[in-house]
């Protein structure tokens, strides 16, 4: 038997032994599955990353009509952290109006005129509209759409409009204000700590499922997160076969952006969620000054790679500087400056203190229909080929923006 006959036995018993590893002499996925393995009834329905029911939720417990028996206890507690975030000039009403009220009249209402979210209460003359989005963007104009609505509709009414994202992206149109669904768990946990035991049991239960699944699937848990971490690097290759054979689409895309990224050495890639690929040119880890929020110098700018929808799609975004002004400054520049660099121009202009931003637009890598497999190997080398020639387009544009951004965030450098 010659070693070429040998070898893929040899590689399948070596594959057998590291996923034997990884199931056996594997603590620390014990604990993670301790962590993320309890029922849910949202993962049980697979309805985890369905916007339409994520909807439902807030509209139930939202509503003072509905069979919760809470009243407005939900409803005002998101309000009164909705008018704290939103900027004076933007907020319908004080929150110290809200805090006296009994909101009169008050209703919740979903997918009028094609809203999510509409929450509405005629005799105080205000309403708020809530976009809600877990996976995809928005669509062209959606915002403006839902604006004419309710000027068309209500036109008296003050307005707060609310654009609900996983990391409260910014959106296009700066008459909306970013929230995140780490909002929507950090308010709805405190109702529940404060009045947990006013909660019907039935309630109690089907809110406790859902604040389990905002904790576990859609926010940064840094338990979590080192654990996976630790994970992935002692039992890297039972995992990278795992995925390679039972991996969702989106994984199985961004697995292979990621390896093009690994295999070209001009890039870091920034450990995240896997819903999301971040990295940054490996030269920027040499000067970038750790001006984010967070005091991780590699993560306050990168390119984000994403896959919704059968589409695979970069931008450059910023997270949240210690110093907005700062922050302000960066953005407003860089985003006047982009033709410069060759990016796609963001629509937005108003630049939100606290919010991670899109510096520039959206670019497209690669689109494929709707019956297209996206592990098909056709598809598969399609978006190996794509991302290497977007990474060769990229680099020149980000070193056009290296000069300007040293020039802002290490203006010493510059002179020297």
């Amino acid at each position: 038997m010659t070693v070429e006959e040998e070898k893929p036995g040899v590689q399948g018993t070596e594959a057998r032994k590291a996923l034997e590893r990884f199931v056996v002499e594997n603590d620390d996925l014990l604990t993670l599955e301790s962590r993320i393995g309890r029922f849910n009834i949202f993962d049980a329905l697979r309805i985890m990353d369905a916007e339409i029911r994520h909807s439902n939720f807030l509209a139930f417990i939202l509503d003072p009509a509905e069979s919760h028996g809470q009243g407005q206890l939900f409803l005002k507690a998101l309000l009164m952290d909705l008018l704290k975030q939103a900027s004076p000039e933007s907020r319908p009403l004080s929150p110290i109006d809200l805090d006296g009220s009994d909101l009169p009249g008050v209703e919740v209402r979903r997918e009028w005129q094609h809203i999510d979210l509409l929450i509405m209460c005629q005799e105080l003359r205000f309403f708020v509209v809530i976009e809600n989005k877990i996976r995809a963007k928005e669509g062209p104009h959606q915002l403006s759409r839902y604006e004419a609505a309710m000027k068309k509709h209500y036109p008296d009414a003050r307005p707060l409009y609310v654009y609900l994202t996983l990391d409260a992206d910014e959106p296009s149109n700066e008459k909306w204000m970013p929230y995140s669904h780490a909002d929507i768990h950090r308010v709805l946990t405190r109702v529940r700590q404060s009045s947990g035991n006013a909660i019907g049991g039935d309630v109690r239960v089907f809110l406790d499922h859902y604040l389990g699944l905002l904790g576990t699937r859609f926010m940064n848990d840094k338990e979590i997160d080192d654990l996976c971490q630790k994970i992935y690097k002692n039992h890297r290759q039972a995992m990278d076969l795992i995925w390679a054979r039972v991996g969702t689409p989106t994984s199985g895309v961004l697995a292979e952006a990621q390896k093009a990224l690994e295999e070209d050495h001009r890039w870091e890639v920034v450990p995240g969620p896997r819903q999301r690929l971040d990295f940054v040119p490996k030269a920027w880890l040499e000067w970038l000054p750790p001006l984010g929020l967070n005091g991780d110098h590699r993560s306050w700018i990168y390119v984000r790679l994403r896959s919704p929808e059968g589409k695979l799609s970069y931008t450059v975004q910023m997270v949240p500087l210690t110093d907005p002004a700062k922050q302000n400054e960066i953005v407003t520049i860089l985003r006047k400056k982009c033709p410069e660099f060759g990016f796609k121009p963001f629509p937005g202009k108003k630049v939100v203190k606290n919010i991670k931003c899109n510096v520039f637009g959206v670019e497209k890598i690669l689109e494929w229909g709707e019956d297209d497999d996206p592990d098909a190997e056709a598809i598969r080398e399609q978006i190996r080929v794509a991302v290497k020639k977007t990474l060769d387009d990229l680099h020149p544009k980000l070193e056009k923006l290296e000069v300007v951004l040293k020039g802002l965030c290490m203006p010493s450098v510059s002179r020297t």
